[in-house]
């Protein structure tokens, strides 16, 4: 009896005296905001808007720099899709996702994004999700034409002690006309 009694008061203080997951959590959805400029779908329409744009001919493009703030950089169980990426590769990384858009980012001379409606969300404790409809306008180098398409995205967060973090990205485009995209962009 008096073993079993010590090894109950025991468990007790270690639970007491550790954080349990659930505080963890509790700390980290004390983090991420539910509105304002940090909450999910104003970070979801800051991502596309200033994130994806190049608004400026031949301005450099860093994804660290432009992106890097909204993915979580230490997390293992990132998937990532995008159906323009090369290949249709999925990305386990935003590491893997900086490799697969940089370079065509940087390539272009120009790209412009507009929401079109959006974002919807649901956003709970530790996980929330955004969806919205985007149209881009991508002008690549002199000589070849420019890509227009209509974005439907969706994105998956993580609450962290960083704030939202993307957990899943899921983007399915479909190309538009160019009369469309003048109607559009206005121009």
């Amino acid at each position: 009896m008096r073993i079993r009694l010590f090894s109950i008061i025991a468990a007790a203080s270690i639970t007491l005296a550790s954080p349990t997951v659930g505080q963890a959590q509790s700390e980290a959805s004390a983090q991420c905001a539910t509105s304002g400029t940090n909450s999910v779908p104003e970070l979801h329409r800051v991502w596309i808007l200033v994130g994806w744009d190049k608004p400026v001919v031949g301005q450099s493009w860093d994804f660290l720099e432009k992106l890097g703030k909204y993915y979580d950089w230490e997390a293992n169980d990132v998937v990532l899709y995008d159906d323009m990426a090369p290949d249709f590769r999925i990305a386990r990384s935003p590491e893997e996702y900086r490799a697969l858009w940089e370079p065509s980012f940087q390539a272009l001379r120009r790209a412009d994004h507009l929401v079109l409606n959006g974002p919807e969300t649901v956003v709970g404790d530790e996980l929330a999700t955004s969806t919205l409809e985007f149209a881009g306008r991508l002008e690549p180098a002199e000589g070849q034409p420019i890509v227009s398409i209509r974005t439907r995205s969706t994105l998956v967060w993580r609450c962290t002690n960083g704030g939202w973090k993307i957990l899943r990205e899921h983007n399915s485009s479909r190309p538009i006309t160019p009369a469309e995209s003048r109607q559009i962009f206005g121009f």
